[in-house]
Order: structure tokens, then C-alpha cells, then sequence
């Protein structure tokens, strides 16, 4: 299984509408690397994990897996094309801009 904290971490910084640079400031690496850590790049440390968990006031079980549906959602994704994986992510990239 991919490791997914760097994703989740992206996920509740979004939901909670910070800046990545801000984001990196409280996690104390640089904004740079917070973005390979977010793309899945890079795996964030265990003191960087211990640090979102305070930042976002979430359990640190919430880094350690995906939920049913998402999980599921990945599982299917890897019979996908390249092809079917763009078009997919263009849906959901106009779904996001239209709700905003």
C-alpha cells in the first residue's frame, strides 16, 4: 500500500484553507519539501507526523490508512489508463472549481 500520510496531510491542509508555506513553518521543514511529501514523493518523518497531529488535532491513526471508499476507489484506480486516469482527475478538478 502506497503510504498515504504525506497525501492526508495535504488533505487537511486544504480543508483547512492553509497556505503550504504557513503549513511548513508549523511542521518546521521547508515549503519545498512539504510538497514531495504531498505528492508522494517523499515519506515525512515521524516527527513530522507527531507535528500534523497537533497542528490539525487529528489522531495519529489518521496517517496510518485510507477510508473504505477512498481505499476502494485506489484499488480500482490501477487497471485505469494513464488516459482514464486524466480524464478522471479533470472531472474532479472541474467539480472542485465549480463549488468554489
Amino acid at each position: 500500500m502506497t503510504n498515504v500520510s504525506g497525501y492526508k496531510i495535504r488533505a487537511l491542509r486544504l480543508k483547512h484553507k492553509m497556505k503550504s508555506e504557513i503549513c511548513a513553518h508549523y511542521l518546521e521543514i521547508t515549503p519545498t519539501y512539504l510538497s514531495l511529501v504531498e505528492n508522494g514523493k517523499k515519506h515525512p518523518s515521524d516527527k513530522v507526523i507527531d507535528k500534523a497531529v497537533r497542528l490539525f488535532n487529528v489522531p495519529s491513526t489518521y496517517f496510518l490508512s485510507l477510508s473504505e471508499p477512498v481505499a476502494k476507489i485506489v484499488a480500482l484506480s490501477a487497471d485505469l489508463s494513464e488516459e482514464d486516469k486524466n480524464i478522471i482527475s479533470s472531472i474532479l478538478g472541474n467539480r472542485k472549481r465549480q463549488r468554489h
